[in-house]
């Protein structure tokens, strides 16, 4: 399990990673949910769920790719920045040009399976006492959001439950759309093998 601040994130691009090849050319999926267990520095559970897709809409005529994130996130107990806390993240606002071409294929995503997204998150609770007083604490289209990531693996390639998957998220206190969060605005992470849940990328 990691815990902390760590050094700054380098990806491919900042929308989303794992799933997209040089060409461009890409369809994926994933979703999921569970709890990660307590563990050091976090005295309670945090459970989550998630939903995501990067692919075409089909026809017959060349299809207008749409990328798709929504996710729930609830620390349950006291961690490195104060008391229980939950997000609700959503996608990036991207160019509808960029995002077509991102997610204009049929392939599965090139790490099989491992699926990194990245988006923006606002409060769903109270604020603990490290949150951040620049990220915004509800959905408000006229203030930036700060970004999170997620790196979940589906290690059994089952649909079934499992305690074989992982999950890691990542809070960064920026707004930029950038692809890596420089280490000075991340303030939480957690993750690790789930206690409940499953994780299916296809």
């Amino acid at each position: 399990m990691r815990t902390g601040r760590f050094s700054p994130f380098r990806r491919v691009l900042s929308v989303v990673v794992a799933c997209i090849l040089v060409t461009s050319l890409t369809a994926c999926t994933g979703r999921g949910g569970g709890q990660l267990p307590p563990g050091a520095g976090f005295t309670g559970a945090a459970s989550f769920g998630f939903s995501f897709s990067c692919e075409d809409s089909g026809g017959l005529n060349p299809g207008t790719g749409r990328l798709h994130i929504e996710l729930s996130y609830n620390d349950k107990g006291s961690n490195p920045i104060g008391s229980a806390f939950s997000i609700h993240g959503i996608v990036d606002t991207i160019d509808p040009v960029l995002e077509s071409m991102i997610c204009s294929g049929q392939n599965p995503p090139p790490d099989g399976n491992r699926l990194i997204f990245l988006g923006r998150y606002y409060l769903t609770s109270s604020p603990p006492s490290g949150f951040p007083s620049t990220c915004p604490t509800r959905d408000n289209s006229t203030a930036p959001m700060c970004r999170f990531e997620v790196i979940v693996q589906d290690n059994d390639k089952n649909r079934a439950p499992s305690a074989g998957d992982s999950f890691q998220i990542t809070l960064s206190g920026g707004t930029a759309l950038t692809s890596e969060f420089a280490s000075e605005t991340v303030f939480y992470t957690r993750g690790g093998l789930l206690a409940s849940g499953n994780v299916t990328i296809g």
